[in-house]
């Protein structure tokens, strides 16, 4: 069972980044569209689903670490330039509250805008 948790997880490896920029792209357009739902030039369910995928891509990065710490691997996106040996590597949990936290504030007041509208 072991083995085919760390094989499904370094075959996910390549594609952590590209979700990483969706969630942090989901929580950008959170805050955006909640700004502009606060000016009354749009409602609040665009915000209210955009934050709802940040938690989501949240969840999932903050889950992954500790599976892949139990596995023996050091779950980390490299920011730097792997080909000019710079690495920058920062661990999925710390990703996934960069998305999280903004996506749950925002939540909670986009959800509590449509419930008094």
């Amino acid at each position: 069972m072991k083995d085919l948790m760390l094989t499904m997880m370094l075959a996910m490896m390549p594609a952590m980044p590209t979700m990483m920029y969706i969630g942090a792209a989901c929580a950008v357009i959170a805050i955006i569209f909640y700004i502009l739902a606060k000016l009354k030039m749009t409602g609040y369910k665009i915000p209210l689903w955009a934050a709802r995928g940040a938690i989501g891509f949240g969840l999932f990065f903050l889950i992954c670490h500790p599976t892949g710490l139990f596995l023996g691997l050091a779950p980390a996106v490299n920011f730097g330039d792997a080909a000019k040996f710079e690495f920058n590597l920062q661990p999925f949990w710390l990703i996934g509250l960069v998305m999280l936290i903004p996506g749950w504030i925002i939540w909670s007041f986009a959800s509590n805008k449509i419930k008094s509208q």
